[in-house]
């Protein structure tokens, strides 16, 4: 959907307003059991991460015990499985904030979403990747839901050398994989403690430094 409505002419600002809540069960309705489980902070990144990266201006944070006050004076509604006190310190509530860090180390207004320079990517949606970039050529990020190869293409670099970094969605922090020659395609492969990782490409001559700080 965000897709959709950044193809809209002329382009203007569009913000995902109420992706997977946090601890929301899954497909409630009309009935629900433990079997259909609950969002958790990976289901929230996953949707927060695409969206942003597929050209939203930003995204929303929800939590289903939070959004109801679910507690001594307000019962639980659609099966809340826990209070909204117990909410405030769940992960992706913490976790929302490390993807604003990682925007705002790179400069913002000059981003747009780029999917043409994966060379392969899943259709399924699980493992759907998306990827953003800078229009000048000064940076790339990709985000991957899963522990799967990542096949950029580079030809958008404006530089002969780039920069390559795992960014930890999960924990806001960031390692350097190293330097490169910015010509033809690369493939990168994520950590195994996964699920989910950033790559992040810069141009060495931006000098931006470690994703997620400054």
């Amino acid at each position: 959907m965000i897709e959709r409505d950044y193809a809209l002419q002329p382009i203007k600002p569009t913000l995902d307003g109420e992706p997977n809540y946090e601890d929301h069960p899954i497909n409630p309705w009309p009935t629900w059991s433990l079997a259909n489980g609950y969002y958790r902070d990976h289901d929230v990144r996953q949707q927060t991460y695409r969206s942003v990266f597929a050209g939203g201006c930003g995204v929303t944070y929800g939590h289903h015990a939070i959004w109801q006050f679910c507690g001594a004076h307000y019962s639980p509604i659609n099966h809340a499985d826990r209070l909204w006190t117990e909410a405030l310190d769940r992960p992706g509530a913490m976790q929302i904030g490390y993807l604003r860090r990682l925007m705002e180390s790179r400069p913002y207004f000059s981003r747009i979403p780029d999917q043409s320079i994966l060379v392969d990517n899943p259709t399924e949606r699980g493992s759907h990747m998306r990827a953003t970039r800078d229009i000048e050529g000064r940076y790339a990020l990709i985000y991957t839901p899963l522990v799967q190869p990542i096949t950029v293409t580079l030809d958008w670099v404006a530089d002969a050398q780039a920069r390559a970094w795992w960014y930890n969605p999960r924990t806001g922090g960031a390692s350097l994989i190293g330097g490169f020659a910015a010509c033809g395609t690369a493939t990168f492969s994520p950590p195994f403690d996964g699920p989910d990782w950033v790559l992040v490409l810069d141009a060495v001559s931006a000098e931006f430094g470690r994703p997620g700080e400054g």
